[in-house]
């Protein structure tokens, strides 16, 4: 098991055993094609968009004669502080391995200092994640963790996304007008037959190259805060439904060029942009792929 878990409240324990337990399915196998992306200090989770990494340190096991307890209470405390500098310098190695979109937020950092400080920061700022664990050989591991919507406030600038008034206007009356039963409740993108690595802020195009979905057609808000897609395994997953709905228009993607923005196919990127008239499906981010 990755993290040990306990809590003092028996609500919080379920959370976290389930959310384990989920993340260890999901790992199965280390593939770009996952939505969780491990390495053996931590973990990038683009579907629950959280990033989580460990840091481990050696309780010192030196000792005196008097004030023994004292002592150990000592070094236990100064381990602990190890291990939390090492989960947070893991955690930055971590996040630079995020991919934005076509670059890594590693690739930005070299190119942009003042990103560098403010994710560093933001570094300092992360939450402990779950308790303190002691292990066998006098070791302690601690796990920090920083949510996708915080790295996205520093990433994601404030061009080319679409105004807040127009994206509450556009297709108000068309979906008021459509029974529920039939409306259109989000687009599942199927990339499970092609290599796709997950991102913060992939594109969508058609096979002519043109864009079908990108910042333009949401709000800077909704991208930082939701995410401009959803990532599952199978339309199973839970994630689906709190994405896109129960009534989801299914798309099939058929390359992704450069790895990680998706080609569909004209006809589909034509029935893409008749529901997002009707029911603004792409200006609330309502569009998940579904991936290997």
């Amino acid at each position: 098991m990755l993290f040990s878990v306990t809590s003092r409240r028996g609500s919080m324990i379920n959370y976290l055993l389930t959310y384990i337990i989920l993340i260890g399915s999901l790992l199965a196998a280390d593939s770009p094609r996952s939505s969780v992306l491990r390495t053996e200090y931590g973990f990038i989770d683009y579907a629950n968009r959280v990033i989580v990494s460990r840091g481990m340190a050696n309780i010192s096991q030196k000792n005196s004669s008097t004030d023994a307890l004292m002592v150990i209470e000592k070094n236990i405390k100064f381990s602990k502080g190890e291990a939390k500098s090492r989960a947070r310098e893991n955690l930055l190695d971590l996040i630079k391995l995020v991919h934005f979109d076509s670059r890594t937020v590693g690739e930005i950092m070299v190119s942009d200092k003042l990103i560098e400080s403010r994710i560093k920061t933001l570094v300092g700022s992360a939450y402990q994640q779950g308790e303190i664990e002691y292990l066998e050989r006098n070791e302690v591991a601690i796990a920090l963790a920083i949510n996708m919507s915080g790295l996205a406030e520093i990433l994601i600038d404030a061009s080319g996304y679409m105004s807040e008034g127009v994206a509450q206007s556009a297709y108000l009356m068309t979906r008021a007008a459509t029974p529920k039963s039939e409306r259109t409740s989000g687009i599942v993108i199927d990339a499970r037959n092609i290599y796709h690595i997950p991102a913060m802020v992939p594109k969508v195009f058609n096979e002519d190259e043109k864009l079908v979905y990108g910042p333009r057609y949401y709000t800077r808000s909704r991208s930082v805060n939701r995410g401009p897609m959803g990532y599952a395994h199978s339309m199973e997953d839970g994630n689906v439904r709190r994405r896109v709905g129960n009534n989801p228009l299914l798309v099939e993607a058929v390359t992704s060029n450069d790895d990680i923005n998706l080609t569909i196919s004209n006809l589909d990127a034509e029935r893409i942009r008749n529901a997002e008239k009707k029911f603004g499906l792409l200006t609330n981010c309502k569009v998940l792929v579904l991936l290997k």
